[in-house]
Order: structure tokens, then C-alpha cells, then sequence
């Protein structure tokens, strides 16, 4: 994504937002010329949801053509109550500027991890608002992103929010963050293995407080439905799709279509060497004082072991590939290799390809190569985890503890200077 930002593109007045209109231009195009396959069904599931909040039907009913169900803990059917009160194409039109606007945020909460933007940072990127403008005309084109966009998800906005979290000192808010995240969408829930390793336990705790408060909060409201989700529902990963899709880039995903059938123990066993693995990077990551790697580190993990991880949830590769081009790292060979293998991962359109290839109805059934190239998002998912280790063992000599908040720290491995120069 970012390996080659030019100098002159970054810095010039126009370009950069030249850029940033033709990116989003060309999305536009190709929303009102009604090519795009996906039309915000996930958006549309949401706001809907929010409807059905205090009826008793919250996780009965089914959405649009494609019979959604509503899969979320039933506080994010709240969050999303406010929508509901629009016209479905503000709806749209309100949730796709807000996504383009949390690029550049989660761009600039990555340097901030990294101490390359904000107050205090030790190597600046430079010219910074050229900068976040060219990266966010290219990840606006991530495969991750534009399948989130297409489907009005709502992974930027978790990114965005966990991203905060871990840049803040202050542990109040840092614990919101996380804790509401997780309330409105499990997974940020696996970011309690970064707060362990950066020491604070304070934001943890705080974070399993916010998160309980957001179950206590709906059991009050709705208790029949809260009790349902949190004593079946949450176990029936059937219920958001099937686990045999190329979209499934999780490790039941990958290997359920490698083996011809849903995995039980293999997966168990790829599940526990992940956690072995991804607990050891972010150990690593933290010790050395790369907060960045420790938390991605962290995000990749619960990628890997969900049941379901659809490729919009790897968004996370935008913090990624950051860290990786600018981030402490960014000399090793090991680390521009992952990059390199990312891009074209990302870029290539891989998955909607095979996507588009299983046809509606996924099968466990499919041709070998198929299966294969299918596990590209997991192969790579578990390369980092491997990458982040080992260059962070082999990096300089560690800080004398892991940082917190979001002042500055410097990054191990070979100075570079700034963007321009």
C-alpha cells in the first residue's frame, strides 16, 4: 500500500487529494452504476435490527434477499437505534462518508502507536496531512475495506475504536474503548491479551467492566433476548454463515474447505498453536517497546481462531501494512517480504474471486486449488504473528518496560528519516 509514496506526491498541495477524488470518485461510479454485488445488506441488517430491538423478535428475523439474521450482542442493536430513525439512503449515504473519514483517524492512531505523528513523536512523518490523504485514497481499495464498505460493516469503526484505546493513558478510557467495542461486536474482546502484555491492568479490568455494563444494560431492556444470545446463540456460529465460504478466513474456515467437511479437532489444534504463537508475538513486540506490533499481534490472533473471520474483518491489515512500511521494523527483509505478500494478497482481489467462483451456495466441496489459494488471508494471518516474533527478538536491545499510553517511544532497529527527506 504505502511502500512507494512518492515525495513529490506527498508533499504537493493538490495531488494528494487529486488522488483521494479519484479513488473515491471511481467507488461512487460504481455504487450508482448498481455493479456493486453487496448494496449495504450488512448496514441494512443493523438498522433493522435496532427496529426490532423491544419486539422480541431481535434475533427471529431475516433481512432483505439474502434472509440475514441479526447476529450481533443485542447492544449494538441500541447503538444502531438512532439510525433507524433516517431515510435508508441518508442511512447510506451518512455511513459510507463516515467510514472514508475513519481512514485517515486509524492511519494516524497507527503513527501515533508507532511515535511518528502527535505530540512528542521521535521520527515524524512528514508532510503528515499529504501523508494520511495518499494513504487513505489507497486503502480505500484494500479488499478488506471494499468488501466493508460494500456491505456497510462495521470493522472500521471497531479498528478505530480499539486503536484509541490502546494510544490513550488515561485507563477510563482506554477500558470504554475496548469494552464497548466488544459490546457491540465480540471480537475486540481478544485486545485484553495487549493490555496484559503492556501492564495494565488497570484498562483491563476496566475494559471487562464497560463490556458487562453493556450485557447489563440490555438484559434490563430486552432479558429474554440478552439470556438467548449469551446462553446459545453466541456457540451457533451457523447462524452468520456458512463455514465453508472463500469469504471465511479464519482457521475452521480454511481448513473445513481443505478437508471436505466442518473440522472439530484439527481446528482445536490449529486454535492452540495460534494462541501459543500470537501470545508469544505480542510478548515479544511489547518487550522490545513496539506497541503496534504487540497489539496487531493480538487483533491477528482472534482473526485466526474466530470460527468465522469474513475478509471485511481483516482490516486490521491497514495498521498493518503501516507498522510494516513505517514502523520499526521496516528494514528487515522478513518484514518487506510479509508486506510484499500482503499486497498482492489485498490488491489482487483474491477472495471475492473465489467468492465469485463458489457460486450462492457455498459447498464444502471444490476444486483443490481452490481450497488452497482459499487459505491465503490465514497463511499470511499466521506469517505475521511468526514475523513479529522473530524480528522482535532479533531487534535492538529492549526499553526498560513496556510503554503505555500515548507518548513516545523509540522504535528498535535502524533510524530512518522523514517522509521527505
Amino acid at each position: 500500500m504505502l511502500v512507494a509514496l512518492p515525495a513529490r506526491l506527498v508533499a504537493s498541495r493538490w495531488a494528494p487529494w487529486m488522488l483521494l477524488v479519484l479513488s473515491v470518485g471511481s467507488r461512487v461510479v460504481i455504487t450508482l452504476a448498481g455493479t456493486s454485488p453487496y448494496n449495504m445488506i450488512d448496514l441494512k441488517v443493523y438498522v433493522e435490527g435496532a427496529r426490532h430491538l423491544t419486539g422480541g423478535s431481535l434475533y427471529d428475523f431475516v433481512s432483505g434477499a439474502s434472509q440475514l439474521p441479526f447476529t450481533y450482542p443485542p447492544f449494538s442493536a441500541l447503538v444502531f437505534t438512532p439510525l433507524a430513525w433516517l431515510p435508508w439512503t441518508v442511512v447510506r449515504v451518512l455511513w459510507q462518508l463516515a467510514m472514508l473519514a475513519s481512514l485517515p483517524a486509524i492511519v494516524y492512531l497507527t503513527l501515533r502507536l508507532l511515535g511518528r505523528a502527535g505530540p512528542g513523536a521521535t521520527d515524524p512523518v512528514r508532510p503528515l496531512r499529504g501523508f494520511l490523504v495518499v494513504a487513505t485514497a489507497l486503502a480505500f481499495w484494500l479488499e478488506p475495506v471494499t468488501t466493508t464498505v460494500g456491505y456497510g460493516q462495521i470493522n472500521l469503526f471497531l479498528v478505530l475504536m480499539v486503536l484509541g484505546a490502546a494510544v490513550t493513558a488515561k485507563d477510563l478510557l482506554a477500558g470504554a474503548g475496548v469494552g464497548l467495542a466488544a459490546g457491540i461486536k465480540l471480537i475486540p474482546a481478544v485486545t485484553g491479551l495487549y493490555w496484559l502484555v503492556q501492564r495494565r491492568i488497570r484498562a483491563l479490568i476496566l475494559s471487562v467492566v464497560f463490556f458487562l455494563a453493556t450485557v447489563a444494560v440490555m438484559f434490563a431492556m430486552i432479558p429474554a433476548e440478552t439470556r438467548r444470545y449469551f446462553t446459545k446463540l453466541i456457540f451457533d456460529p451457523s447462524r452468520t454463515g456458512p463455514v465453508f465460504s472463500a469469504i471465511n478466513q479464519s482457521w475452521r474456515g480454511a481448513l473445513s474447505r481443505l478437508a471436505g467437511h466442518d473440522v472439530s479437532a484439527g481446528w482445536v489444534v490449529a486454535c492452540v498453536v495460534t494462541v501459543v504463537l500470537g501470545v508469544w508475538a505480542a510478548v515479544v513486540a511489547a518487550g522490545v517497546g513496539d506497541r503496534a506490533a504487540a497489539l496487531l499481534a493480538a487483533q491477528f490472533l482472534g482473526l485466526l481462531v474466530s470460527p468465522i473471520s469474513w475478509s471485511h474483518h481483516w482490516v486490521w491489515v491497514i495498521p498493518l501494512l503501516i507498522w510494516g512500511f513505517f514502523g520499526p521494523q521496516r528494514q528487515s527483509r522478513a518484514v518487506r517480504g510479509l508486506m510484499i505478500g500482503w499486497l498482492i494478497a489485498l490488491y489482487s482481489y483474491l477472495i471475492p474471486f473465489l467468492v465469485a467462483l463458489q457460486g450462492k451456495v457455498p459447498s464444502n466441496s471444490r476444486p483443490g486449488w481452490q481450497s488452497w489459494l482459499g487459505t491465503a488471508y490465514v497463511v499470511l494471518g499466521v506469517a505475521t504473528l511468526i514475523v513479529i516474533g522473530v524480528v522482535g527478538r532479533s531487534s535492538a536491545a529492549p526499553v526498560e518496560a513496556p510503554g503505555r499510553g500515548s507518548g513516545p517511544r523509540r522504535g528498535v532497529g535502524p533510524e530512518a528519516g522523514n517522509l521527505d527527506g
